[in-house]
C-alpha cells in the first residue's frame, strides 16, 4: 500500500464545511459534510444525507453486502464474516485508483461495532506504514419524521496524516451517501 495514495497534496489547517440547506438535520434537503482538524494527529469527517424511506429500508440496503457493489462505486463495497457486535469481518473497499487507472480494491480486516437497525462500524488501529494511530468509523441510521437521516463519520486519531486522510475521505463518503440515497429512493 502506497502512502501517497492516502495523502492529499494540500494541507488542511482549518475546518471546512459544506452548508446544510436548513437549520436541523431533519429539515435538511441536501447532503451535509464537514471535516475538522482537532490537533496535528487528530481529525474528523462527518457526513449525512436525508433519505426518503424508513430506517428499516435504509438499514436493509446498507447491510445487503452481497448487492452493495452493484450500486456503490467507491469506498465500501461489501463485508464478509461475523456480522454481529464484536465480530471479525473483512471489508472490501475501493480507495481511488492504481497507477494504471484501475480501481484500488482493498480487503481490510476489522472488528465490527454493530447494533441491529441503527449502527455499524469499527474502531481499529491503522497500519504503521501509513502512520499508525486509530480509525473510528461509524454508519448510523436515525429516524427523522417519516424519513431517515443516514450519517457516516470517521475519526482518525494518533496519525500524522489525519487531516489529509479526512480531506480525501469527505468526497468519497458523500458519494457513497448519495449512491445509497439513490439506490433506496429508486426502489420506491
Amino acid at each position: 500500500m502506497k502512502l501517497s495514495m492516502f495523502i492529499a497534496t494540500s494541507a488542511l489547517a482549518v475546518a471546512i464545511s459544506t452548508p446544510l440547506a436548513a437549520e436541523t438535520a431533519c429539515d435538511a434537503t441536501m447532503m451535509h459534510g464537514s471535516i475538522a482538524q482537532l490537533s496535528d494527529t487528530h481529525a474528523t469527517v462527518n457526513t449525512s444525507v436525508l433519505i426518503n424511506a424508513t430506517p428499516a429500508a435504509v438499514w436493509a440496503t446498507l447491510t445487503d453486502f452481497d448487492a452493495m457493489a452493484n450500486w456503490s462505486s467507491g469506498t465500501l463495497q461489501g463485508m464478509t464474516g461475523e456480522i454481529e457486535d464484536g465480530g471479525s469481518v473483512t471489508i472490501t473497499f475501493i480507495f481511488g485508483t492504481t497507477e494504471d487507472g484501475a480501481p484500488n480494491v482493498m480487503e481490510i480486516p476489522h472488528t465490527l461495532i454493530y447494533k441491529e437497525g441503527s449502527v455499524m462500524g469499527w474502531s481499529d488501529p491503522f497500519p504503521e506504514d501509513i502512520g499508525g494511530g486509530h480509525d473510528n468509523h461509524l454508519y448510523r441510521v436515525e429516524a427523522c419524521g417519516d424519513q431517515t437521516l443516514f450519517v457516516q463519520s470517521d475519526e482518525i486519531v494518533g496519525n500524522p496524516y489525519a487531516a489529509n486522510f479526512v480531506a480525501q475521505l469527505l468526497p468519497m463518503y458523500q458519494m457513497f451517501n448519495a449512491e445509497l440515497k439513490a439506490e433506496i429512493e429508486g426502489q420506491s
